[in-house]
């Protein structure tokens, strides 16, 4: 089942704007939109297909077993349209998963970085630390970062060594010039 829906979206000139009109899934008999049932954000590639999944927590001193075991049950409690690429993201830890498909079983993460440096000129620029940010900020701060990888000119060369995962996953060719969706609660 498909619905019509209305929510908020991020372009490539950092603006939020409005969707309305875009059709999206419905989990059959809930009435739930199923896109946004197991994602803070989804990405989508230049031609408009859903590509990523990104889950937001703001939690630190985690571990690639502990987001293995959320992506288990976040798949196991939901219905998940595939996805190529899933992100687990805290201050200080990426976890990413390319092509692990949605059964829920636990599969350690194909990619695991230390977000510390990624996300500091963000926090430098909000006036915050990874101890004192709050989810909603946080999950600005995640959009941010996001919206520039999508609006990334140079890739290769703009990429600190502590994000080449980046570029070997294949993810920043997969949402270059693409879209960001966030997550809307009634």
């Amino acid at each position: 089942m498909w619905q019509l829906y209305s929510g908020l979206s991020s372009d490539r000139n950092h603006s939020v704007s409005l969707v309305i009109g875009s059709v999206l899934p419905i989990i059959q008999g809930s009435g739930r939109i199923a896109m946004f049932s197991y994602a803070d954000l989804v990405l989508y590639d230049r031609l408009g297909r859903l590509v990523a999944a990104a889950e937001i927590k703001n939690m630190r001193g985690t571990s690639g077993d502990w987001a293995a075991k959320l992506r288990r049950n976040i798949l196991a409690h939901g219905e998940f349209p595939p996805v190529d690429f899933y992100l687990i993201v805290t201050p200080d830890r990426l976890y990413l998963w390319k092509g692990a498909g949605n059964e829920p079983i636990v599969i350690q993460p194909a990619y695991e970085a230390d977000a510390r440096p990624i996300f500091k000129p963000y926090f430098d620029r909000a006036r915050l630390t990874p101890a004192e940010v709050s989810g909603m900020a946080f999950e600005l701060i995640v959009a941010s970062w996001l919206g520039d990888l999508i609006r990334l000119d140079e890739q290769a060369q703009e990429l600190a060594n502590d994000e080449r995962w980046l570029v070997e996953s294949g993810l920043l060719d997969a949402i270059k010039d693409g879209r960001i969706e966030y997550e809307v609660t009634a």
